[in-house]
């Protein structure tokens, strides 16, 4: 993902307390640990199956079990690290943004919402149903939300 002039880069596996994000300056070429290039990095902020957001100067980490954290784009410094959400299972999709705010969507269909910010905050929760799961990435087209589940496909359209 890009950002205020950066890419933005992270791998992470489940088993492995090594999980990477960088922030790279565009043009560089060849090996670039050490160099210019590297605008920071942070070994252990890279989530497993979500990715990194970058929304309004700042990166949104969802990690696979619920917890949340959020990094300066411009430097890495952590604003919140690791915050939980009250979650029941865990979190494939990658989490998505829109009017300043910040939603997450858990394998069990429960969607959490957050306050866009340098402070955690938990806005409120939305549940699709009881019995779906729900590992896909939500998609934006529009006006309109498309959430794939395994058994629904839902589309939520803004008045």
């Amino acid at each position: 993902m890009t950002g205020d002039g950066l890419l933005f880069v992270s791998s992470g596996y489940v088993g492995d307390q090594l999980r990477p994000l960088y922030a790279i300056r565009p043009g560089a070429s060849g090996d670039i640990t050490g160099s210019a290039a590297l605008a920071w990095s942070n070994p252990t902020a890279g989530p497993y199956n979500p990715s990194p957001l970058f929304y309004e100067g700042r990166i949104y980490v969802l990690y696979d079990r619920g917890l949340f954290s959020a990094f300066d784009a411009q430097t890495g410094k952590p604003l919140y690290d690791r915050e939980r959400l009250p979650i029941g299972s865990g979190f494939t999709s990658s989490p998505w943004a829109a009017v300043g705010k910040i939603y997450c969507l858990s394998e069990d269909g429960v969607c959490y919402i957050l306050k866009a910010g340098d402070k955690f905050e938990l806005l409120q929760t939305n549940r699709l149903t009881d019995d779906d799961m729900c590992m896909a990435t939500p998609a934006l087209a529009g006006d309109r939300l498309l959430i794939r589940t395994a058994s629904t496909l839902y589309c939520v359209k803004n008045k």
